[in-house]
């Protein structure tokens, strides 16, 4: 998007472009299947400035679990988000990378990966499995951190409602 601000001062004209050049997508893998419609949303806003799309497909590893335990299907599972979201950004002319830490704080890391990469837009939805209603992000206390801490916009996305 770009729009034109006049400098009364000095009768100029600046083209000034909005949008977002780095926009990070957090997916818990512990959802069953790519959240389609943050991806398509992400794309669609990605699409003026061909900007990045980072997908962080992270897996939450609870406390009485190592960190490195294995997890039958899951590198299976990532690369079939990563190929579904590369496809839907492709769509657009729009790139994605994407990364798949494990952690036990999925808020710390979201927050650490928007300041590394220096997103400058998070796309949201709810972490757990089920993003059926806008209850789900209301009440997902991952959500309403990362809202109230992010140095950066966020950007809520409510699931499609199952016909």
């Amino acid at each position: 998007m770009a729009f034109t601000r006049f400098d009364t001062a000095n009768g100029t004209a600046h083209l000034i472009t909005t949008g977002f050049r780095s926009i990070l997508i957090p997916v818990n893998t512990a959802q069953p299947e790519l959240p389609c419609d943050m991806l398509d949303v992400a794309a669609y806003l990605a699409t003026e400035r061909r900007s990045s799309i980072v997908l962080l497909a992270f897996t939450e590893i609870p406390l009485w679990e190592e960190m490195d335990v294995e997890l039958p299907g899951l590198d299976g599972h990532v690369e079939a988000m990563a190929k579904q979201a590369r496809a839907i950004a492709a769509r657009r002319g729009v790139g994605v990378h994407v990364t798949a830490p494990r952690t036990r704080q999925p808020a710390d890391l979201i927050l650490r990966e928007a300041r590394r990469r220096k997103a400058q837009l998070i796309v949201l939805g709810a972490t757990g499995r089920s993003r059926t209603s806008h209850q789900a992000l209301a009440h997902d206390a991952v959500t309403r951190r990362i809202s109230d801490q992010a140095r950066v916009p966020t950007m809520f996305i409510q699931a499609p409602v199952a016909a």
